[in-house]
């Protein structure tokens, strides 16, 4: 039900369906819904099929109901049943089927007797597979263990006391997954019992994902399965390869199942064990166990709210998704109602009369992060830094994926605006990016030169054009090009080759190049010709997910002898555009689309944070030789890069509304912000930063991409660490006071909201 509509009943919108985006939270509410209709139909046959009362039988009444059922669905899926309609036509369905199966059966009204039968359920012993609840719970409180030794912010007495209320949690859960596999099997049919034990061996597979995830990328298996949404299922092979994991579909799906058909058979083995010990239980001690792990746990918050500090305290909820206790918290330092501020641009289509048109060079350098722009790593381009590209203190990528940061550094839009720009572009049928089209017909050849498959998130058709226009030459890793399928490198080298012979039989100025270097993606690599600068690495394919200090260092220096690979091609671009005279007045530009984590915060990779580590990228920019080095700048991000271009070629410091403003032109401090829709287990979505002063942010619905009204507050950090204020409205001067250009820049309106 909730993936078929989205039926929506007044401003409430109580229908189960969340959007595209939920795809875990619509497993567990179809799991959910399934096994109450279990439960509650399975009941009522029952009870018609009791005593000697049967004018029909209870299957009548299951397969007039699916007919029903299927009815509604029907015309619910053709719009003829909407909102209340579609309510109201459900509701009527379960009132004329219990109704008349009850009229029908000729069954009388329930006796007392009857109603006995629940507390004789309660207290009856049941068969019980004892090994496979203890296993499951061994194996959360594992899980749980391993999540909270990496939490490296709290004492040891926070983390023992945590440990105290997970041991109760876990307790709870386990009581309500037996109900459920209980009540489905002594409710439901015979042939459904096998698919409830199937169900069920997914659970261990789901705790270890968990696991898996938290120490790749920082987030968990829901936050993951929810980010990846319906139609990243249906593009799953592009989105495996944008996570490096170069395999097919078939090939994971394969793995998949052979997973679960040997926990399935664990979990059979487990039943056998059982049945040979012959263990059985009432389910009333489950009820007891419910109940104790509530208690325990809500006795551990209410303890701990008087010693733990706040922002601890709140690591808890963020780093698990359920506590079972009332005690809580406060959900966030402060809330605020806000528009975002709708940059237009790119939508005026002007015409724009260049004064200069330059050559320029655009090369994003995959996960570059601002700690390895040094002279052991990158020599080149650390020389590069410091001698020929404008001065600027820190530079920040607009995002910490790559979809998101090229969108806001073409567009000068925040990443939150990107969702609907695809909407529109989906409409159109892909048209491109309008600043592309603004500068083709201003005098711009348009060309991208990648090695990199953009099928992913549609970044070829939303900001290319689905038919090229209007780029003249889109080369990228597709079937026909010379280097498809290669290793990153190997297909670096023939893209770069490729594209010097064709700086060498082009006329200078008037041409935007886009290129990009993909060796230091995961899982870091560099050409079999390359001499790397570090001999002690990491030999494996995959990452230890709990490693020790020497495993990271060693993995840290694959990482580093990629990006010297990158630097070198870097070098040899540069040296080529030196060799053919065209180096000094083209525009030059080397910038990481995002960072890269090494268990900093306990994950690898990026799509997980805000952190520097994932966001704090280099950002290198070599004016023409006219120019200079450019002014010195305090701060920078991708958001300032276009409106800095235009600003070169009109020669007009504020020419467009853009949300980013030029680094040629002052002020010499500026706000910078970073959002993503993968904010990972710290559901941050959005980053203030200033002169050392950080505010981070999130929304409700944090990884869809598409930011609400509602903002919270949850890190203010200053030059020593974190803010502690007293009150909403101390805070709320506070931000405005640390930033105060970012309100007129990014939004229309940003008011304090009292909860």
């Amino acid at each position: 039900m909730p993936f078929l509509r989205q039926h929506e009943f007044g401003s409430n919108k109580i229908s189960p369906y969340l959007g595209e985006n939920y795809l875990g939270s619509h497993i567990l509410i179809s799991l959910g819904l399934a096994a109450c209709g279990t439960a509650f139909w399975g009941s009522l046959s029952r009870w018609l099929n009791m005593g000697e009362f049967k004018g029909h039988k209870a299957q009548t009444w299951m397969i007039t109901t699916l007919c029903g059922l299927a009815l509604i669905l029907t015309l619910g899926t053709v719009d003829i049943l909407t909102g209340y309609a579609y309510l109201a036509a459900g509701a009527a369905l379960v009132f004329i089927i219990i109704t008349c199966a009850i009229k029908f059966s000729h069954h009388p009204t329930p006796k007392r007797a009857e109603l006995k039968i629940l507390a004789s359920w309660l207290t009856r012993k049941h068969p019980w597979n004892g090994p496979f609840f203890f296993a499951l719970y061994a194996l959360l409180l594992w899980h749980n263990y391993e999540l909270i030794s990496g939490m490296l912010e709290l004492s040891p007495a926070h983390k023992i006391s945590l440990f105290i209320n997970r041991m109760f949690t876990q307790l709870s859960l386990i009581g309500v997954l037996y109900f459920a596999t209980r009540l489905s099997i002594d409710t439901g049919p015979r042939w459904i019992r096998p698919w409830v034990w199937i169900i069920a061996s997914m659970a261990p597979i789901a705790i270890v994902l968990d696991r898996l995830l938290h120490g790749y990328w920082n987030q968990t298996f829901l936050g993951f399965l929810n980010k990846l949404g319906t139609k990243g299922l249906m593009n799953f092979g592009t989105e495996l390869q944008g996570g490096g994991i170069h395999l097919s579909v078939s090939a994971f799906a394969s793995i998949g199942l052979a997973v679960a058909l040997i926990f399935c058979l664990l979990t059979y083995g487990t039943s056998r064990l059982a049945r040979k010990w012959k263990l059985h239980t009432a389910p009333v001690w489950m009820l007891v166990s419910i109940v104790i792990g509530f208690t325990g746990a809500s006795v551990e918050q209410a303890i701990g709210k008087s010693w733990k500090p706040r922002r601890n305290w709140m690591q808890e909820y963020k780093e698990f998704g359920i506590l079972l206790s009332p005690v809580r918290p406060p959900d966030g330092l402060a809330h605020f109602q806000v528009v975002f501020r709708d940059h237009h641009w790119q939508e005026e289509n002007p015409t724009l009369e260049l004064k200069q048109k330059p050559d320029i060079y655009l090369v994003f350098i995959e996960s570059f992060r601002h700690d390895a722009l040094r002279n052991d790593v990158t020599p080149f381009l650390h020389d590069f830094a410091t001698t020929e590209a404008q001065p600027i203190g820190h530079t920040w990528a607009a995002s910490n994926g790559t979809h998101l940061s090229w969108f806001s550094t073409f567009t000068s839009q925040i990443a939150t605006a990107r969702e609907q720009s695809r909407d529109i572009a989906r409409e159109l049928n892909w048209p491109g990016l309008p600043c592309f089209h603004i500068l083709q017909k201003s005098g711009y050849d348009l060309q991208v030169h990648t090695g990199k498959n953009l099928a992913f998130r549609d970044m070829r058709r939303h900001f290319h054009g689905l038919n090229g226009s209007p780029f003249s030459t889109i080369r990228e890793n597709v079937e026909g090009d010379p280097s498809f399928d290669l290793s990153y490198p190997e297909r670096e080298v023939i893209v770069f080759n490729g594209l010097k012979q064709l700086i060498s039989t082009r006329e200078a100025g008037g041409h935007l190049t886009i290129a990009t270097i993909d060796s230091p993606h995961y899982k870091y690599s560099w050409h079999d010709d390359f001499e790397p600068p570090f001999k002690d690495y990491y030999p494996h394919a995959f990452f230890p997910s709990s490693p020790s200090l020497k495993e990271t260092e060693l993995i840290k220096n694959q990482y580093f002898n990629s990006l010297a690979w990158a630097d070198s091609l870097a070098k040899d671009f540069c040296e080529h555009l030196k060799k053919e005279g065209k180096y000094d007045d083209s525009i030059i530009i080397f910038a990481g689309d995002h960072g890269e984590e090494f268990q900093e915060h306990g994950g690898w990779l990026h799509v997980s944070s805000l952190e520097d580590e994932q966001i704090k990228v280099p950002m290198l920019i070599k004016w023409p030789k006219s120019v200079g080095r450019g002014p010195e700048v305090a701060e920078a991000s991708h958001l300032d890069l276009m409106p800095s271009l235009l600003h070169h070629m009109l020669d007009d410091a504020h020419p467009l509304d853009t949300a980013g403003e030029s680094l040629l032109a002052t002020p010499k401090h500026r706000t910078s912000i970073a959002t993503t829709a993968q904010g990972g287990i710290t559901k941050e979505a959005m980053l203030l930063t200033r002169e050392g002063y950080k505010a981070y942010f999130s929304w409700p619905h944090y990884f869809d991409g598409r930011p609400g009204t509602d903002l919270t507050l949850t890190r203010l950090i200053g030059l020593e660490g974190d803010i502690e204020l007293g009150s909403h409205e101390e805070y709320d001067a506070a931000i405005k006071e640390y930033f105060p250009d970012a309100f007129e820049r990014f939004f229309e309106s940003f008011e304090l909201k009292i909860k």
